[in-house]
């Protein structure tokens, strides 16, 4: 593979995994309802207080976003996540498409969102509890399965709770490797950036290097021309 193909490789991974699936299911403009996804922020919201539910919100490009349309095709548009979350959760619907329109009231409300969360790629999913606090975030795999996704949420909302399941020294052994988890999370960021930052560099290099050869040889054929 070339050079320029490996840096594309690492940059586009995913987007060359295009699932088939529309949008995973139909959303409502107005209102919020159990397991249901809606597009109305403050209605969700409401409801989560109301139920007591947690909310869970998926940031998507669902016109473009191939990691999104996977995921929609692989857990959210089947009947186990149906099932679950009927009983279990909020969903907001948080769309940046690029072929459909939206209101002024609604892009606002979804750039709004997005820059508190920090979103900085699709599809992202955050988890809130009822009165708003972050528990978790979660992304796309191309190994998904509704009953593996919903474990992950599962997991995520256990954080609730983990004070009372777990015993004090327990709790204290997870509070010290979620931070160890922390900081290696940031290590990884951090040397990726790197390796991206040193691959666009090579990639300058590479590009002019075959304008160079290119205008040579465009030179060398001139030559043999005139001779």
């Amino acid at each position: 593979m070339s050079l320029r193909n490996l840096i594309a490789a690492g940059v586009v991974s995913a987007a060359a995994i295009v699932a088939t699936a529309a949008t995973a299911a139909e959303v409502a403009e107005k209102g919020a309802e159990l397991g249901k996804w809606t597009s109305d922020a403050p209605a969700a919201q409401e409801l989560a207080k109301k139920t007591g539910k947690p909310l869970f919100i998926q940031f998507t490009g669902s016109d473009w976003c191939g990691w999104c349309k996977l995921m929609d095709g692989k857990v959210f548009s089947t009947t186990e996540w149906a099932d679950y979350a009927k009983d279990n959760l909020v969903l907001l619907y948080i769309d940046f498409p690029r072929g459909k329109q939206q209101s002024k009231e609604l892009e606002d409300q979804n750039e709004k969102l997005s820059e508190q969360y920090g979103i900085g790629g699709f599809p992202t999913y955050i988890i809130l509890d009822a009165q708003g606090k972050q528990l978790g975030q979660l992304g796309a795999s191309q190994d998904a399965t509704p009953q593996g996704f919903i474990d992950q949420v599962k997991d995520v909302l256990i954080i609730q709770s983990i004070d009372k399941l777990l015993s004090a020294e327990d709790l204290a052994a997870y509070k010290a490797a979620e931070a160890e988890f922390a900081k290696l999370e940031k290590e990884a960021e951090a040397l990726q950036a790197k390796i991206m930052k040193e691959a666009q560099a090579l990639q300058t290099r590479f590009d002019a290097n075959r304008a160079k050869t290119d205008a040579l040889k465009a030179k060398a054929r001139e030559a043999a021309k005139a001779k």
